[in-house]
């Protein structure tokens, strides 16, 4: 049993769910501050109005109308890149099975108990932000998959992480493929 390999997948397996769950904690924040300010710059743009013998109002709106619709579609394709993430991971988990061996299993337990406890941290952190009653507070909210998979992530980690866990570990042992 080649067991370098085996605990160099847990660990890259632990590593993509803790790096997953912070790129899309700063993704939602990042889109909900591009939001806010394409909010407040765009209609300051499209209010230009006439420059010498050009009407840059109509200009500016066939720039920024665009724009804006791709902005306000960040928030749902974060959303399902989080899921497809998600999803991926246990994918991964599924194609390589592995033997069990009673150390790993520990080392995969205490790896799910950090990460869980750093899913419930983010959370906590990204809910201050999200019950917040100024502009950027509603901005968080109207992202609504990317918000409920963060302050769920507790939850859908422990779920991902136990099915995970039940599939890496009752892998054909190497000894039946000889």
């Amino acid at each position: 049993m080649n067991k370098k390999a085996n605990f160099g997948f847990i660990l890259l397996f632990f590593v993509l769910i803790a790096i997953l769950l912070v790129v899309s904690f700063f993704i939602a924040i990042s889109i909900g501050v591009i939001d806010t300010v394409a909010d407040v710059v765009i209609p300051e743009i499209e209010n230009i109005g006439m420059v010498g013998d050009s009407n840059i109002t109509q200009y500016t709106q066939y720039g920024t109308q665009p724009v804006s619709i791709l902005i306000n579609s960040f928030t749902w394709m974060g959303g399902l890149a989080y899921m497809i993430a998600i999803i991926g991971l246990f994918g991964l988990a599924v194609t390589y099975r592995m033997t069990m061996n009673r150390l790993f299993i520990a080392i995969f337990f205490a790896l799910a108990i950090l990460l869980i406890i750093m899913s419930i941290l983010m959370s906590n952190i990204y809910e201050d932000i999200y019950t917040g009653t100024d502009e950027f507070g509603t901005k968080m909210k109207e992202q609504t998959m990317m918000s409920y998979l963060i302050l769920h992530s507790p939850m859908v980690f422990t779920v991902v992480i136990f099915i995970s866990g039940i599939v890496l570990f009752s892998g054909i042992r190497q000894e039946e493929f000889i």
